[in-house]
């Protein structure tokens, strides 16, 4: 951009640089119109003597056009994202012949910062630069100050905290899970790929380098550090391009470290391509050994099939349940050490698999709720998405995402007897309902000025991509102009995506394509964690934007790590209605109508297309959108089946949620959890019991009927502690069934036990799994008869020393509760309910659920010291 105190010159001079700049590849655009944040048109740009020149090619520079273009100008603005590229060059095509005039780009005159170098120029930001440089050129004007004022209040508005946040993560049966894990006290870097991830993971994994440059920061901080070792991730892509260059690099200057070497067989971060010159796991370790790494070592899944014998005999091989123990040797092998880790890409095996390219096991997971403590070892041990929460009257379980497994098997070393392998078995599907919609009325349609903007949010892998080219397609078919920007990153591994959709009358109606600051129009909402973050919501202005939100919860990957995590659906969506207004937002859960009424969640964002259509967001017509759909190719009956029911919704929102099988809250007043968990121990073991239970209930709720459900609560769970007899009543009573209601064509079943009296333990000391066949659910139904032996002194299970650690545990807590009805105030009520519900921490199985009780006892004795210090006075924290 140049400033002039005149026009300047146009006509035949100007018409003929437009002919050169055709010629060079450079678009001239002098007095251009304006529809940004500024609201600067083409008259307005003239009569303050502001004229524009665009590059096409940033290098080299057309000296000669620029020139011209710039002959009469006082200042000239540059502006470019990332390093200063064109500015530089503007400056040396000016150095003879400059006459006074001043170039501002990543600094003013004054030695400011105007334009970063780092990061993304908003079109926002830079309209605010603009027009403060403007005014201080003597160019301001009250529309401009007004604009200015404009700008200032939007940011103002967008200081939106973090509530929830989807990150990326790696995707369900993927490598790195495992191929990641180093052991306790070691220290690992990461570098390009995939594995950047871990770094977010609680995996002592730090800091990272740039490709081919992976080790080489140890090479330069080993000599000064008091580490011995550490282990560097390194992809095979990655070691083909240029990272075999870091490792001999480590080797020549006698580092001692461990390359841990994916060998995925692809370049899964940029689309899973195969690599340059048919790489082979062999082929790296041969290199390798030639190289002089000390000692090469192959851990592999057992399930990819390795040829051992196609390895060179200086390498070892270890099936991956082994590689903690590689790890620890080679921790402490000096020199450069290498592992190689041999597991295919699992978005690749899921691809290779619909090509037939690949075996596929024939197998399932299960886990048997009834079973399921909710402990979250499952997701420790594998660190895999495609483990769900699942809630319960019992609390929180978990599942098995069957659409998103790819069969890794990891989550099966998770120390708990509720999972089950089934052979044969396909997922049964929801079957889609025939529903009869109404004629719908046609919406009125947005206007389009200057240009619409839609911003469409969402998971990774969910179809979100997929809306944003069905409404760009929607509109050329139309004739309109439209541009589609795709911020995804790595959110193809289940991390945030948002989609900036502009449409307009023609294409040159839209001069950027990312949507600024308050400017969207329109949001198509398929994940309520990214509709609400901070960036999505600074694009919303209340007044201006429109919103459909998706409102089921799509839990994010902390999961895996945190046993109690759970969305702040609450707090999100008051944030949501503060941005936009509360009449601006249409909530519907898409996903739940895709999967009930369509048999298939992966519709549900073409829903919400529908939905926003009716709603009036969308600028385009019915028959573009759907011939769009059917162009698209993809799951046609179904899409446009999905965009009528997303209408539907909107049109008609209480017939659309009479359609839909109603949620089972569960058991929640006091009286439903009494009763419900005493018909459970009843048929733990016995009446007594239940009466027993109930007794101290009722003397709870005596005192505080709140007080009463936490002990409700709390007491239930620590009495029907899952034994032997136990495990073996709930899998014996409820198993097939739910797999019948799970799968179709389930043939056998396998069970990942340790019983305790087979001993057998790993290196840890940790009691190891052992898969037993169909035979064991008849072993299952004689133990269940036994359960009477419970707690008797002919009770072979009861000696161990989890079996007293229940025992104690009920003691403990009847002793707990009685003292705290003695001494019960008012306001040690919240300190009351806390130490009631304690026991509801306490989960998992053998050490597992040690370490839980641990943990719990230390809370124990904070809440009772907590307890001793407050006042009777006090007054309750609720």
């Amino acid at each position: 951009m140049g400033a002039r105190k005149s026009a300047g010159p146009a006509g035949a001079r100007a018409r003929g640089r437009q002919d050169r700049d055709r010629v060079y590849g450079q678009k001239l655009a002098r007095h251009r119109a304006c529809h940004g944040p500024l609201g600067l048109d083409g008259p307005t740009c003239e009569a303050m003597g502001i004229t524009t020149y665009k590059v096409a090619m940033p290098w080299p520079l057309d000296m000669v056009s620029f020139r011209e273009w710039a002959e009469g100008l006082d200042v000239i603005i540059c502006v470019e994202e990332k390093r200063k590229l064109v500015e530089v060059q503007i400056k040396e095509a000016l150095f003879n012949a400059r006459a006074g005039r001043r170039v501002i780009g990543q600094f003013d005159e004054n030695g400011a910062e105007v334009f970063p170098t780092k990061g993304a120029l908003e079109p926002v930001g830079i309209a605010e630069k603009l027009g403060a440089l403007l005014v201080r050129q003597g160019r301001g004007t009250d529309a401009l100050h007004a604009a200015l004022a404009r700008i200032q209040e939007v940011q103002r508005a967008d200081n939106a905290p973090v509530i929830a946040e989807r990150q990326p993560w790696f995707c369900a049966g993927c490598p790195h899970n495992s191929s990641t894990k180093i052991p306790d006290g070691s220290r690992a870097y990461a570098g390009i790929g995939c594995h950047y991830m871990v770094q977010w993971m609680d995996r002592e994994t730090e800091g990272f380098t740039h490709m081919g440059g992976e080790g080489a920061n140890w090479i330069g901080e080993a000599p000064f550090s008091t580490r011995g070792h550490v282990f560097q991730n390194l992809g095979d892509g990655t070691y083909n391009h240029s990272g075999i260059q870091a490792i001999r690099a480590a080797v020549a200057a006698g580092t001692t470290m461990t390359y841990k070497i994916l060998f995925n067989d692809a370049v899964a971060m940029t689309g899973g391509q195969t690599n340059d010159g048919g790489l082979s796991a062999q082929q790296i370790a041969r290199e390798l050994l030639a190289m002089g790494v000390t000692q090469v070592h192959v851990v592999h899944d057992p399930k990819e099939g390795v040829d051992r014998a196609s390895f060179p005999s200086g390498a070892r091989l270890s099936p991956r349940d082994q590689l903690g123990a590689v790890q620890e040797e080679l921790a402490q092998t000096k020199g450069v050490s290498a592992l190689i880790y041999v597991q295919t890409c699992a978005s690749e095996k899921r691809r290779r698999r619909k090509r037939g390219q690949f075996p596929d096991p024939d197998q399932r997971v299960f886990i048997n709720p009834e079973v399921c403590e909710g402990c979250g070892d499952c997701g420790v041990q594998s660190n895999c998405v495609a483990i769900l929460p699942l809630e319960t009257d019992l609390g929180r379980k978990r599942q098995i995402d069957q659409s998103a497994c790819n069969k890794d098997f990891s989550c099966l070393q998770g120390f708990c007897p509720s999972f089950v392998t089934v052979k044969g078995a396909k997922p049964r599907k929801a079957q889609a309902q025939a529903l009869d919609l109404p004629v719908l009325p046609q919406p009125t349609l947005p206007p389009i000025k200057g240009a619409h903007n839609l911003v469409i949010t969402g998971v990774g892998g969910t179809g979100v991509v997929t809306v944003g080219a069905l409404l760009s397609m929607a509109a050329h078919l139309e004739g309109k102009g439209a541009g589609v920007m795709e911020m995804a990153g790595l959110a193809q591994k289940g991390g945030a995506v948002s989609i900036h959709c502009r449409i307009a009358h023609a294409p040159g109606d839209i001069s950027a394509i990312r949507v600024a600051l308050g400017e969207a129009d329109g949001v198509i909402g398929g994940d309520m964690v990214v509709t609400t973050g901070a960036k999505a919501l600074g694009l919303m202005t209340r007044g201006r934007t429109g919103v459909v939100l998706n409102s089921h919860e799509i839990t994010t990957g902390a999961f895996t790590q945190d046993t109690e995590f759970s969305l702040p659906t609450d707090r999100m969506t008051l944030a949501l209605r503060a941005r936009v207004g509360e009449g601006a937002v249409t909530p519907l859960n898409a996903t739940q109508m895709a999967t009930q009424l369509l048999g298939d969640a992966i519709y549900a964002n073409v829903l919400l297309l529908g939905a926003a259509w009716q709603a009036g967001l969308v600028p385009l017509s019915h028959a573009a959108l759907v011939r769009a759909i059917t162009l698209n190719g993809a799951g046609v009956e179904g899409n446009l089946r999905a965009f009528e029911l997303g209408r539907w919704a909107v049109a008609a929102p209480k017939a659309a949620a009479a359609a839909l099988l109603p949620q089972d809250q569960g058991a929640q007043s006091l009286a439903e959890v009494k009763a419900h968990r005493m018909a459970h121990l009843t048929g733990y073991q016995n009446a007594r019991l239940a009466r027993r239970y109930a007794q101290l209930v009722d003397r709870a709720e005596g005192v505080d009927p709140a007080f009463g459900l936490a002990v409700a609560k709390g007491f239930a769970k620590v009495l029907a502690y899952k034994d032997e007899y136990e495990v073996a009543r709930l899998h014996a009573q409820t198993l097939e069934a739910a797999i019948e209601q799970a799968f179709e064509g389930a043939q056998s079943l396998r069970f990942h036990l340790a019983p305790p009296l087979l001993g057998r333990k790993d290196a840890q000391g940790k009691p190891i799994k052992t898969e037993f066949g169909p035979w064991m659910l008849g072993v299952f139904k004689g133990l269940a008869r036994l359960k009477g032996l419970r707690g008797t002194p002919f009770d072979p299970f009861g000696y161990t020393a989890e079996r007293r650690m229940e025992r104690a545990l009920i003691r403990s807590y009847v002793a707990d509760i009685s003292r705290l009805i003695e001494g019960w105030t008012p306001g040690k009520a919240a300190l009351a309910r806390d130490i009631a519900e304690l026991p509801l921490r306490i989960r998992g199985f053998g050490h597992v659920k040690a370490a839980a009780a641990t943990q719990a006892e230390r809370t124990r004795a904070e809440l009772w010291a907590a307890w001793e210090a407050q006042p009777e006075t006090a007054q309750a924290a609720e």
